[in-house]
């Protein structure tokens, strides 16, 4: 079965013109980019199927560079669209389908230095994703990217220095699941036991916390459990905490003890995008040591919650 059968059902209807963007709608997409840069497109229907939009974003991290479509049934045929872009450009074409290939035409813009440039883009619809193509006399111009749903994309990670000679390390992937149910794994004792730990706790308090362990047979209270104090929450947004009692023996616990946890959700076509930032991890031989621990732990964790919403 090809990819447009096996995502047009999900994909909300759209205006005839604008049928050929359906395997795309409702998700995003992501390509990866050199220098640990990933492009992300996210398209959703508008008024009621008669206007799609892509929102686009290039980011190192923060974003570097981001830019908007919007796709209309053109009079004459196809799909008119108009690209809106952070760096002031403006862009016009016609998109027209002929299958799974769709060709944007001849687009002109102007590089930095002020001088025409024209590509011809053309994207071809495949199983698991889609793949985009520029040509253009100027070389600079030129690369193919191919996009796979984001959902389905890697766990990225990566590291920010931080205030006061500290660093942040960032973990970031879209999640199957609306904000509401992933908040609901994500901040509760009963929802982690879901997905992340065996046996999970919630503690009563001033300060609220979460005692945890990956033994089913743990019982609460035992030091060899995990507590976790819970510091902020924001439903469907925001879960923040911060580790307070690790296992004995954990290595550089103290250290750890000082690193805050900042769980972040937000809604995007398809699912949720999940950006858990561990805060305050010193910039030293010890703090990278951590860094360097939880840059594969935190992936495990992340990809388990993703697992957690895959087979629904």
């Amino acid at each position: 079965m090809i990819l447009p059968l096996l995502l047009a059902a999900a994909a909300p209807a759209l205006a005839p013109a604008l049928a050929p963007l359906a395997p795309l709608t409702g998700h995003c997409w992501v390509a990866e980019l050199p220098e640990g840069m990933r492009d992300t497109h996210c398209f959703e229907a508008m008024y009621g199927g008669r206007f799609v939009r892509d929102r686009h974003v290039v980011a190192r991290g923060a974003p570097v560079y981001e830019g908007e479509t919007v796709y209309a049934a053109d009079p004459a045929g196809g799909a008119a669209y108009t690209y809106w872009s952070s760096d002031g450009a403006t862009l016009r074409g016609t998109m027209r389908a002929d299958g799974p290939a769709l060709d944007f035409g001849e687009t002109v813009s102007r590089d930095s230095s002020g001088r025409e440039v024209r590509m011809r883009v053309a994207w071809r619809l495949a199983e698991g994703g889609y793949e985009a193509r520029w040509e253009s006399a100027d070389p600079r111009f030129r690369r193919t990217m191919r996009f796979v749903r984001a959902d389905a994309a890697p766990t990225r990670s990566w590291t920010e220095p931080g205030p006061g000679g500290t660093v942040d390390l960032v973990h970031e992937a879209v999640v199957a699941a609306t904000p509401a149910q992933v908040y609901a794994a994500v901040s509760t004792a009963e929802g982690w036991r879901g997905w992340a730990v065996r046996s999970a706790w919630d503690v009563a308090g001033d300060v609220p916390e979460m005692e945890t362990s990956y033994d089913p047979a743990a019982r609460q209270g035992d030091p060899r459990n995990i507590r976790h104090r819970i510091l902020a929450r924001v439903p469907d947004r925001l879960f923040v905490f911060r580790t307070v009692h690790a296992p004995p023996g954990f290595p550089d616990a103290e250290l750890f003890y000082r690193v805050t946890q900042v769980l972040e959700l937000e809604a995007v076509p398809g699912g949720t995008r999940v950006r858990l930032t561990g805060v305050g991890y010193p910039d030293t031989a010890e703090g990278r040591r951590l860094v360097a621990f939880f840059t594969d732990g935190n992936r495990v964790t992340m990809d388990a919650l993703r697992r957690r919403f895959a087979a629904r």
